[in-house]
């Protein structure tokens, strides 16, 4: 993926300035044997993916309100994914506020979205890239639960939440699953929906989503707007 210049900047500092702190948490405190012993989704990752995601996710900051800031992108994210709540405050946290569904018992009230309740460009816009929308084009119709859910969500006392693009989200799983779920605990291991839909897709039936799951991480795919997947919003 590429990153705007002034973005690129920013990794680079962070690489050089953070190294040196990295290197001794590894040799001194032992975070990779703590990551891999982790009972709760952590897998065993090599060396130069531990190193990556303790540099890309230094910049990550948990607000104790159920928003993470990102200070490299500028971004904020909700925490917990959507139909999670929020527990904890800033140092220790987690998204087990629900109990899991029959279908997904770990979910801890995790909910799974479409994308649009049609298989049209009806919940997403045409021009590049095709972003998700609550405005149809004249004479087609059509909803959204995964824009809904983001747009008339209020966490932090923000209400300008919106679903992740597929960028944001190739972003955030670019490099170390395990830091990612330090920063974002009880994410599904399954695919979320971004905002994207298919440009490649001329019928307009399909969406990209992305796999936060520990075997496919970072992967994505296109499925029918109709299917059902995980949301995590953004702002």
């Amino acid at each position: 993926m590429r990153f705007k210049d002034k973005e690129m900047r920013k990794v680079f500092y962070i690489i050089r300035s953070l190294f040196t702190l990295f290197a001794f948490c590894m040799l001194a405190m032992g975070c990779e044997e703590k990551l891999d012993r982790s009972p709760y989704g952590f897998r065993e990752e090599d060396e130069s993916d531990l190193i990556a995601g303790a540099i890309f996710f230094q910049s990550f900051t948990n607000n104790g309100d159920g928003t993470t800031s990102d200070s490299t992108s500028g971004l904020m994210w909700k925490t917990c994914s959507q139909g999670q709540l929020f527990n904890g405050d800033a140092t220790s946290y987690n998204c087990r506020g629900a109990n899991g569904s029959l279908a997904n018992p770990s979910s801890f009230g995790a909910t799974d979205l479409q994308y649009c309740s049609v298989d049209l460009n009806s919940c997403n816009t045409l021009g590049i890239p095709q972003t998700l929308t609550n405005v149809s084009p004249i004479g087609i119709t059509g909803s959204s639960e995964a824009y809904d859910s983001c747009a008339n969500d209020n966490t932090g006392g923000h209400t300008d939440w919106r679903v992740a693009s597929f960028l944001e989200l190739k972003y955030l799983s670019s490099n170390s699953r395990n830091f990612m779920l330090l920063k974002f605990p009880d994410t599904l291991e399954s695919f979320y929906w971004s905002s994207t839909a298919n440009e490649q897709d001329a019928a307009g039936k399909t969406a990209r989503a992305v796999s936060f799951s520990k075997d496919r991480f970072g992967e994505d795919e296109s499925y029918s707007k109709t299917s059902r997947y995980f949301v995590r919003c953004v702002r």
